[in-house]
């Protein structure tokens, strides 16, 4: 290693502070002239520190140039119609084949859009069907991976999942592994499948492979998937003239960082016969392809059943015309990046960052002692060098031990600029592993309105997901040094009050030397409206009070939706951005004898519409006291709407709607489950994209948009369930994800009567740019333009935000009542 005296980088210094350190050893891994390359042709990160390289590796201007000028300095055209585009394409898969130190002897390449698309080829051509079999995963497996067993249980084959450190058992005992559906049946040669990651995506962790040629041997003779995809970016790691794998999957994004888009899945020869093309419904041989498309037949008649695949199964397996411009690019990919190291020399460089990292943060402790992260993965072991990739996967803990909610990670990782990955990652094996989590917890959590993805990280005090930083060939010892400075924010917190919450209550309510263990409930405002939206997209139903469901939604809201298809089409969902005079609906709540009517009337339509509800759901508001006006039966041109299953739909609401918009082809539809939410578009069960939740405004928040914007921001067009009088403007941006709020019907009274906890913020849309009194009028001016560039906006890539939402905590009576005047307090 060079000498520490020269005159590094500011970055490199930060390292230089620590040379006398006994584990200073990883340091002569590290490429220095990194620091000015990344300066120089990495740009357009900015201040951007990017630790998500498990994600999506980044690319430099000098990749994007050497891809621009290949492309720009060639006539290549589709390889179907050039014959030097197909040589090209052929020498295309001899390089793939060379840079994981195999050749076409061996292996074939079938190009694919990424390591999801070549496993679910793999599950398309694989004899599920021939005499029954087992299909074996690891428990540390993404959710691709998982996909498969869909087609095992289809097949009424065998499957489960085993612990990644007894991979090297299953040659001979299968006792290890824990079955899901069905047994594992008798040796049946070349048939049964076991998959398995060759680094996880979720710790880092690497499977040793030296066993796999005594799994193919053994009594049961596994075929072996491999799940490259992670295992991949390091470079040299991925060695498949020692990895007997049959089939191995990859994606480039994530070795190169360009293109997206472009992966491929890797076929040992001696695996070939298992994917021959075959129709899964006929005898047992081959009898022709379920599915073909251009390119991969060789032959084929359009009057009879005549087809006959191409011989190739590279050809046979690439349907249609593949990503030709982005595998041509990926010699130069190559070229550039090895331009900076060897494949072992920029491996190993983004090992030492993370090793690193992992150091400085192992250290990391409270006042009291206790450990500020819990670390998973092999990062201290002797070989941590072989069985660790440059992936450091934590979950942070407040001084009191109890874990910090993720979401609270990412908002503070934004605001520093720092791009991480919270969550289980796609890898729910990894997560009940690490985090103790059982099959009945993940069907809790899901009950209780967890869905991946979400930022929900703590519920009823238990992680949900973990914290994951990762590094690649252009990170850097300063990335290290940001990472730490937000841990840092972490040291000595408790729950009940972050530092950065703590100060803007005390702030907002003049409390005077807020204390880390008494904080007081604070009554931070008052209830003002209640809005009910029973048709998505529709105007709101206004109530003074109003049922809630078990759930923690209001009761009806979001419960219908308009689609617009027909019973032999796919049926899409009209929103408000496609149809803007649905916002002129009006609702309101009639009685008629025991039973209630719904409303609906707009100033674009001369009729009215009525939507009778259920018997059931006429009883639950007579049960809970709510009120009506009579409706009036002598009152001409109403059109009658009587409820009916979620399937169904109902002529007269359909004609009213089409008329309304000048649309054909409506449907009002009732959501599948009766549940609701907020959000602009429907989910698959429901109606909302945030279900099991309530939407809160606050009018301070409103009136100071509008002040900064100059322009009128009436609460209309953020469509919430909730309005709150607030004193001070913008309190809810500072809450943190799993905040704990109380909502009662007199001031200061603990515990509150309803809890909640802030469950994240509402992106918003171009939804809020629709007047309601005149949808079709365009002013010049958008709303969502200003808020995306005031103070409020939002750090996040998915837009600005206004509003929270709220999600019930612990457990209600079966329908309390939200009412106008209750007093919104935070809990301890």
């Amino acid at each position: 290693m060079t000498s520490l005296t020269a005159p590094w980088t500011p970055g490199f210094l930060t390292l230089s502070k620590f040379c006398k350190r006994p584990d200073f050893s990883h340091f002569q891994w590290y490429l220095q002239h990194i620091e000015d390359f990344r300066k120089d042709q990495l740009s357009h990160l900015g201040e951007v520190v990017y630790l998500d390289y498990a994600g999506a590796a980044l690319f430099s201007r000098a990749q994007l140039a050497a891809a621009q000028e290949l492309l720009l300095t060639s006539s290549l055209g589709n390889p179907h119609s050039s014959r030097a585009s197909e040589e090209l394409l052929d020498r295309s898969r001899d390089l793939v084949l060379h840079m994981f130190r195999t050749t076409r002897a061996t292996h074939s390449v079938v190009f694919t859009s990424g390591a999801t698309q070549s496993l679910e080829l793999l599950g398309e051509h694989y004899p599920w069907t021939v005499n029954g079999g087992c299909f074996l995963y690891a428990d540390e497996s993404h959710t691709s991976v998982l996909g498969l067993r869909q087609f095992a249980r289809r097949s009424n084959w065998a499957f489960g999942t085993f612990a990644l450190e007894d991979l090297p058992n299953l040659a001979n005992d299968l006792s290890a592994a824990k079955m899901i559906e069905g047994q594992v049946p008798e040796s049946i040669a070349g048939c049964n499948l076991l998959a398995f990651p060759g680094e996880s995506n979720f710790s880092g962790l690497r499977t040793d492979l030296s066993c796999l040629s005594a799994l193919r041997q053994g009594p049961q003779r596994w075929r072996l998937l491999l799940d490259a995809a992670k295992l991949a970016c390091s470079p040299g790691s991925l060695d498949l003239s020692q990895c007997p794998a049959d089939f191995t999957v990859i994606s480039f994004y994530k070795i190169f960082g360009y293109p997206t888009g472009l992966g491929a899945l890797l076929l040992r020869h001696d695996a070939a016969p298992c994917l021959f093309p075959r129709d899964v419904h006929g005898p047992s041989g081959p009898s022709g392809p379920l599915y073909f498309a251009g390119g991969c037949v060789s032959s084929v008649s359009a009057t009879s059943s005549f087809v006959v695949p191409r011989p190739s199964l590279s050809q046979w397996m690439e349907r249609g015309t593949p990503h030709f411009q982005g595998i041509f690019t990926l010699s130069v990919q190559l070229a550039t990046v090895r331009r900076l190291g060897t494949d072992l020399a920029r491996s190993r460089h983004a090992l030492a960052v993370c090793h690193e990292a992992f150091l400085r943060t192992a250290r990391l402790r409270h006042s009291n002692g206790q450990r500020l992260c819990r670390i998973f993965g092999a990062h201290e072991e002797i070989r941590w060098a072989e069985l660790q990739g440059p992936t450091l996967a934590l979950e942070l803990h407040y001084a009191d031990s109890s874990p910090v909610p993720y979401g609270l990670v990412a908002e503070r990782a934004a605001a520093r600029k720092i791009m991480l990955r919270t969550g289980c990652h796609c890898n729910a094996g990894a997560c009940q592993r690490y985090l103790d989590l059982k099959d009945e917890d993940i069907r809790h959590f899901h009950a209780s309105g967890k869905v991946c993805g979400d930022d929900r990280g703590l519920i009823e005090g238990r992680s949900t997901g973990i914290v994951r930083v990762s590094f690649g060939l252009y990170s850097t010892m300063e990335d290290v040094s940001r990472w730490i400075e937000l841990l840092v924010e972490f040291q000595d917190l408790l729950p009940t009050e972050p530092k950065i919450l703590a100060e803007n209550l005390a702030a907002t309510n003049h409390l005077t030397n807020p204390t880390v263990s008494a904080w007081p409930r604070t009554s931070m405002g008052r209830v003002r409206a209640v809005k009910i939206y029973p048709v998505k997209g529709c105007g709101p139903l206004r109530v003074n009070r109003w049922p809630l469901d078990p759930s923690g939604s209001l009761f009806l809201d979001r419960r219908w939706c308009l689609s617009l298809g027909t019973r032999r089409s796919k049926l899409r969902p009209v929103s408000a951005k496609q149809a803007p005079r649905l916002t002129t609906v009006r609702i309101s709540l009639r009685g008629r004898g025991r039973s209630f009517v719904l409303l609906l009337s707009s100033k674009f339509h001369p009729e009215t519409l009525e939507i009778a509800l259920s018997e059931e759901d006429s009883k639950i508001l007579q049960a809970n006291g709510v009120a009506a006006d009579p409706l009036d039966t002598t009152r001409n041109g109403a059109r009658m709407h009587e409820e009916k299953p979620a399937d169904a739909s109902n002529a007269d609401a359909s004609i009213w709607f089409e008329q309304l918009l000048d649309l054909k082809d409506l449907q009002l539809r009732c959501s599948s489950d009766g549940t609701a939410g907020t959000g602009e578009a429907p989910a698959r069960t429901d109606f909302a994209n945030a279900p099991k939740t309530l939407l809160m405004v606050s009018t301070a928040s409103l009136r100071r948009f509008g002040e900064l914007c100059g322009l009128e921001v009436p609460a209309e067009r953020f469509r919430a369930n909730v309005e709150v009088d607030f004193e001070e403007p913008y309190e809810e941006m500072s809450w943190p994800v799993g905040l704990a709020l109380g909502l009662t019907d007199e001031p200061h009274v603990a515990p509150g009567r309803l809890h909640f906890e802030v469950a994240g913020r509402c992106v918003r849309c171009q939804a809020v740019d629709i007047d309601p009194e005149d949808p079709e009028r365009s002013s010049g001016v958008s709303l969502l333009a200003a808020l995306a560039t005031s103070q409020v906006s939002s750090e996040s890539s998915k837009g600005p935000t206004f509003g929270v939402l709220l999600r019930k905590r612990g457990h209600w009576q079966e329908r309390p009542m939200l009412e106008v005047g209750m007093s919104l307090e935070a809990e301890a």
